[in-house]
């Protein structure tokens, strides 16, 4: 065989490896197998993996294609010129060393593949010997003799006739000047067939009259028709596919699309009725537009979302998702679809084993099956699903998986794209769940309540209710077409919208929100004093309230109303305090800290346990003649009367010194056994540091400049300023003029002014002995 007796036998241009060598076969009268057990043999046995098929297809390493170019006689850079599968794949063989074969099978294992032309095989090559190429889509028309060739699994293929079907040879004309003109033709066409597609999965209306008649026009004779309509679907809709696809490609289309969503993402193609116009119209189908109107899922919305997204973001991977086809939206192969393969004798067909579809996990499917039940359950309880992503409907998160649905919503499968539309239509709106769960809120009111009146300010409503729909009335222009329906539904169209009125709460209202804040902080801190202006309570700014009514108190021209006020008072007497807030909070941390405890004004009440309020305590005492009669009679309440800060007072100004304590060894801070030992230990550091090292007590300064130890220097001071009067006739002496003092009149700790034995006289609080 290896003499050549044959001659040169040429390989056709994209022709299948198997086609290649059956055509070699049949040139030297052999069989297939022969062949190949030639050109895979290594010492008497067949280097060759997997099973021969009549749709398979073989890969050859090195050694078994120098093999194949001798039997036909062809230079190898010619074979893989013209065979594509030529050097694809270097297999390696069971038995080592040597020429080895790989046998596939399958459209999807391999390429797209069809019959040869038998007309164009036997021009090429002289013979009449059936081959197979490697196809692509615009490939599959033979313009010249009028025939399309067709795929088939587990056959060769079958060439069909196009003498009765003219508009696929027209079909294969503008698909080709397509791919030509546009970078982008191949993409928009596997759009357009997988939109073609599932039009032709799905019941055909009585006014297709295209593809009825083109079935009738293209069958084989003999052919099951049921087989056929599944067998020939791309041969049928291919004249759509393509006019579909030089529409879609158009880029004035896409703007259009674009200007017409107003920047909306669509929730259903009839959102664009001049997209559907303009395909009704390219498709000769004036009914696609009503049909196309309330379509929310598959390869045509997929688009149309994504074209809208794309001008609108602006992102490279959006415009990527303009052209790619998720596996849920492909075309179902043939070998998946048809239920047997028709028998060329006239013997019925073997059906072929039932088989679950690719793509289609069963986990995923239980999965969906179980979530679809909670779903289904929530539905029935709430009357909606549209869930916050962090809630969860009993112990299952039906929040989060709702979530990721309606992230991905345009890939979910069609059918559970279905059942989630038959239980809710509104699960993958392009809003947000918020809106959608209080337009129910909405709706039940308007239910409950009767119409919702926005011409009045929509009074039925509560507060919060009566906003929103009021913020959707401002903003009505401007929502989603499909938000509009919603409304409307309830009573708002744009001319209701127009008329509507703020739902203003009165001020009464309001004064009562905040007045019921106010009490329940005071039961819990006993007072109102202590709110800051910036305070928060159960997300309600309680301080900034209490500082509005404070000032409408304190002014004439909105003066705060007498029985507002007196709600106040019943709740703190003090909540507007005609001294500062200041002093009512130190006030009522000093009343806290004096339960329980003596006040003690030999030591300037150090017995409390808050020293801050102790410090307060006293400069109340030293400055108790100054206070209002109401401050007076609120520190009498904690026990300081006037007897108690006269006694303060006094004590500060003849309270001896004590002897200094012995400090502490190694630390100043007591240690744990220390304050079990002696539970009246001071723990406070400052305290600790008195206690240990104590101060001379000072007098208490007097505000009217009468202490007892400040008299003799005063008496000098006046001597001085007497003499200066007598000689200059003034007392208006620059402040280093010899004999004078330079006395700072008033009281308060003033180093100036000289007490006994010219020693600079202090006028301070005493610290505690």
């Amino acid at each position: 065989m290896s003499g050549g007796a044959a001659g040169r036998i040429a390989a056709l241009n994209g022709e299948l490896t198997l086609s290649f060598l059956t055509r070699i076969a049949a040139r030297y009268h052999l069989g297939i197998r022969d062949v190949l057990a030639a050109a895979t043999d290594v010492g008497g046995l067949q280097n060759l993996t997997g099973m021969l098929y009549p749709d398979s297809e073989i890969h050859l390493n090195a050694q078994a294609r120098d093999r194949v170019a001798a039997l036909c006689h062809v230079p190898q850079h010619v074979l893989e010129q013209a065979l594509p599968a030529w050097t694809r794949e270097e297999p390696s063989g069971k038995y080592g060393m040597g020429p080895v074969g790989r046998l596939m099978r399958g459209e999807e294992v391999v390429a797209a593949w069809g019959p040869a032309c038998p007309a164009c095989t036997a021009a090429r090559t002289g013979r009449e010997v059936p081959a197979r190429r490697y196809l692509a889509p615009e490939q599959r028309v033979c313009a010249r003799h009028r025939y399309w060739l067709l795929y088939l699994p587990h056959t060769g293929g079958l060439t069909v006739s196009l003498g009765r079907c003219p508009e696929a040879i027209e079909a294969q004309r503008q698909h080709a000047r397509l791919l030509h003109r546009s970078p982008i033709g191949a993409q928009a066409f596997e759009v357009a067939r997988a939109v073609t597609g599932v039009w032709w999965e799905q019941p055909w209306p009585r006014q297709e009259r295209a593809w009825p008649a083109r079935l009738d026009a293209t069958r084989p004779d003999g052919a099951d028709p049921g087989w056929w309509k599944v067998a020939a679907r791309d041969l049928i809709t291919y004249p759509e596919t393509v006019a579909l696809a030089r529409l879609l490609a158009s880029r004035p289309l896409q703007q259009r699309a674009v200007a017409e969503s107003g920047g909306h993402l669509p929730y259903r193609l009839g959102e664009l009725p001049a997209l559907l116009s303009e395909v009704a119209h390219e498709l000769q189908r004036s009914w696609l537009v009503h049909r196309l109107a309330a379509v929310t899922h598959g390869p045509l919305f997929t688009w149309a979302h994504s074209c809208v997204r794309t001008r609108v973001s602006g992102e490279a991977t959006a415009h990527k998702a303009l052209w790619r086809v998720h596996s849920t939206h492909r075309p179902r192969p043939l070998s998946d679809l048809l239920p047997h393969v028709p028998a060329g004798d006239g013997t019925p067909p073997v059906p072929r084993p039932v088989m679950r579809l690719r793509g289609h996990s069963l986990q995923a499917e239980r999965a969906f099956e179980r979530s679809l039940a909670h779903a289904h359950a929530y539905h029935q309880q709430f009357g909606h699903l549209a869930v916050p992503k962090e809630d969860s409907f009993g112990d299952y998160p039906l929040g989060a998986w709702l979530s990721n649905l309606r992230t991905r919503h345009t890939r979910v499968p069609a059918h559970q794209a279905a059942a989630l539309h038959a239980l809710y239509p509104w699960w993958n709106a392009p809003w947000s769940t918020l809106w959608q769960r209080t337009w129910h809120q909405a709706r039940d009111h308007m239910e409950a309540n009767g119409p919702l009146e926005p011409a009045s300010g929509f009074p039925t409503t509560g507060y919060s209710l009566g906003e929103w729909l009021y913020l959707q009335c401002t903003r009505y222009p401007a929502l989603h077409p499909e938000q509009q329906r919603l409304l409307t539904q309830i009573g708002l169209d744009a001319a209701a919208a127009a008329a509507a009125h703020p739902r203003r709460r009165s001020y009464a209202e309001r004064f009562q929100v905040g007045l019921a804040h106010a009490r329940t902080f005071a039961d819990v801190h006993g007072n109102l004093a202590v709110v800051a202006h910036a305070a928060m309570h159960d997300s309600y700014p309680l301080g900034q309230w209490l500082g509005n009514q404070r000032r409408g108190r304190r002014s004439d021209r909105r003066p705060l109303p007498a029985e507002r006020a007196q709600a106040l008072a019943d709740i703190d007497p003090w909540w507007n305090p005609p001294w500062g807030l200041s002093w009512q909070r130190h006030y009522y941390r000093a009343r806290e800290a004096a339960v329980g405890s003596l006040l003690q004004t030999e030591n300037g009440f150090s017995d409390l346990a808050d020293p801050d309020s102790a410090d307060w305590l006293w400069h109340q005492s030293a400055t108790y003649d100054e206070l209002s009669e109401e401050q007076r009679q609120l520190l009498t309440d904690i026990g300081i009367t006037a007897e108690v800060a006269r006694s303060a007072r006094e004590h500060a100004r003849t309270a001896p010194p004590r002897p200094a304590a012995a400090p502490a060894a190694h630390t100043d801070k007591p240690s744990p056994a220390g304050k079990g030992a002696d539970p009246a230990a001071s723990t406070h550091r400052r305290r600790t540091r008195r206690a240990a090292e104590p101060e001379r007590p000072r007098e208490p300064r007097s505000r009217l400049g009468h202490r007892p130890d400040l008299r003799p220097g005063f008496e000098t001071a006046v001597a001085h300023a007497r003499a200066y009067a007598a000689e200059h006739g003034h007392l208006a002496a620059p402040p280093a003029t010899p004999g004078t003092t330079g006395i700072r009149w008033g009281g308060g700790c003033s180093a100036s002014a000289t007490g006994p034995n010219n020693a600079p006289a202090t006028a301070c609080r005493p610290h505690p002995t």
